[in-house]
């Protein structure tokens, strides 16, 4: 038995509550795993020296009563892409942009 919802069920219920995605783009090895395990303040990228270790987008949330952001943790963007496996790289940070 699904429950049925109104219109009235979705609209804002705390008064200058915002919300939103916020992708984090960036070249290899540029920080956007470390810098999203610090703002999330647990480690849920995995952060190394060796560039490209991120292969799919990760997702954290920060909330509080004030305010909820989605961070997008993505792929580094290279300028030219040599395999199928760049490729994909490459797709699910375009992907995480239009999201965002």
């Amino acid at each position: 038995i699904m429950a049925q919802t109104s219109r009235a069920d979705f609209q804002e219920t705390t008064p200058g509550f915002r919300s939103g995605y916020i992708a984090i783009v960036g070249r290899p090895n540029a920080g956007k795993s470390t810098l999203m395990n610090a703002l999330v303040g647990t480690k849920l990228s995995i952060v190394t020296y060796k560039p490209q270790t991120t292969r799919h987008r990760i997702l954290g949330i920060i909330s509080n009563e004030d305010y909820q952001m989605i961070l997008l943790d993505t792929p580094g963007v290279m300028d030219k892409r040599k395999n199928k496996m760049e490729e994909y790289m490459f797709r699910s940070v375009r992907d995480s942009m239009k999201d965002a």
